[in-house]
């Protein structure tokens, strides 16, 4: 599912190894350890678009989370923190104002992923409701709040640009190659 306003972090984006326990919510050890956002299949490399327009915010690299980029925006009225974790290179500054589609980074194995290999490697993503989030679930939501589902048994591709966003919302209707399908 694609949202005109709202894009996907990565090109290819599902739940790592297709496990609830890398979703959200209380789904470590048997529903007693909070996951506060998805693990999505990310090898080291992989690109990290911004889900939207909006700022960035890059606090100091953390323990769990390592490398880490935060997306200031606003999605129905409310203003959330896209949070993308465990990255190996950050190419844009903080406080820059960015468009949706842009690249911002590229996934890695930073914090507490340093030591994973293979299907384990992740981009950790997370959409909070304060910038300072707490450990726990508290200060943010589960993403599926903002797509409408999980990729979790299944891959949400997103190959949208920021061209190709600039052009898709750049007048009434979705344009299409050849067409414009109103």
């Amino acid at each position: 599912m694609l949202l005109p306003d709202i894009m996907w972090p990565l090109e290819a984006n599902t739940i790592r190894k297709h496990s609830a326990a890398n979703a959200f919510g209380m789904v470590r050890n048997d529903g007693k350890r909070p996951h506060q956002g998805w693990d999505l299949l990310a090898y080291p490399g992989t690109p990290v678009y911004a889900i939207s327009d909006g700022t960035i915010r890059i606090p100091a690299p953390s323990g769990d989370y390592g490398r880490m980029v935060m997306l200031e925006f606003e999605h129905r009225g409310r203003t959330y923190w896209a949070t993308y974790c465990h990255l190996s290179a950050i190419l844009v500054g903080s406080d820059r104002e960015i468009s949706i589609g842009d690249l911002i980074g590229h996934s890695g194995n930073t914090g507490n992923a340093a030591s994973m290999k293979g299907n384990d490697q992740h981009l950790h993503f997370e959409i909070r409701t304060v910038r300072n989030a707490g450990n726990g679930l508290g200060g943010r939501v589960d993403p599926k709040a903002i797509y409408g589902f999980v990729p979790l048994n299944t891959t949400v591709y997103d190959t949208r640009t920021a061209q190709h966003m600039a052009r898709f919302m750049s007048g009434p209707g979705l344009k299409v190659q050849g067409f414009n399908v109103l």
